[in-house]
C-alpha cells in the first residue's frame, strides 16, 4: 500500500474521518480550530464525539496537507451539499487554477492548487489540491513536511 492510501478511520453515524500520518505536517490547524475533537495528547487523538459533524467537516476543509479527509456515511443526516469542500474524499477542482506557494517564516512551503509531485524517475508520488513541502531538509518524509523543523 502506498503512503497516499495509509489512512486511519474514525467514524460516527453521519461522517467518516480519515487521517494519514505520512501526509500530516502537524501544522496545528485542526487542533487550534477544534481541540475537543483533535487532541494529539489523547488516544485516539481524534474524538468524534467532541463536536458535531458539520464542525468537523469545516475544520477538515482547512487542513493544509490533505492528511485529514472526510466522507458522509450511507444514511447520514448531513446535507451532502454541505460536505463537498476541499477535505471531502471525492473533492475535485472543477476549473484550472493558479498554484500558490506560500513561504512560512521559519517553516515549510504551503502549496495550494492542482499539483503533481514526481519522483526522480518522473513517476507521480502525489496529486492533490494542497500539500506542505519541507524546506529545511529535516523531514523524515521527503519532500513533505512532517514538522521536524520544530525540534530544534
Amino acid at each position: 500500500m502506498d503512503k497516499e492510501n495509509q489512512y486511519k478511520e474514525y467514524k460516527t453515524e453521519d461522517v467518516i474521518v480519515y487521517w494519514n500520518l505520512s501526509l500530516c505536517s502537524h501544522s496545528g490547524k485542526c487542533t487550534a480550530m477544534l481541540p475537543q475533537v483533535f487532541s494529539p495528547d489523547k488516544r485516539p487523538w481524534v474524538c468524534m464525539d467532541g463536536a458535531g459533524p458539520l464542525e468537523i467537516i469545516k475544520t477538515i476543509d482547512k487542513c493544509p496537507t490533505g492528511a485529514l479527509r472526510y466522507q458522509l456515511t450511507e444514511g447520514s443526516k448531513i446535507d451532502p451539499a454541505l460536505a463537498k469542500g476541499p477535505g471531502w474524499i471525492g473533492y475535485k477542482v472543477s476549473e484550472p487554477s493558479i498554484v500558490q506557494i506560500r513561504i512560512v517564516k521559519d517553516g515549510p512551503l504551503l502549496v495550494k492548487g492542482p499539483v503533481r509531485i514526481l519522483d526522480p524517475e518522473g513517476n507521480a508520488i502525489r496529486e492533490c489540491e494542497s500539500m506542505v513541502l519541507c524546506r529545511c531538509g529535516k523531514t523524515k518524509n521527503p519532500p513533505f513536511c512532517d514538522g521536524s523543523h520544530r525540534n530544534e
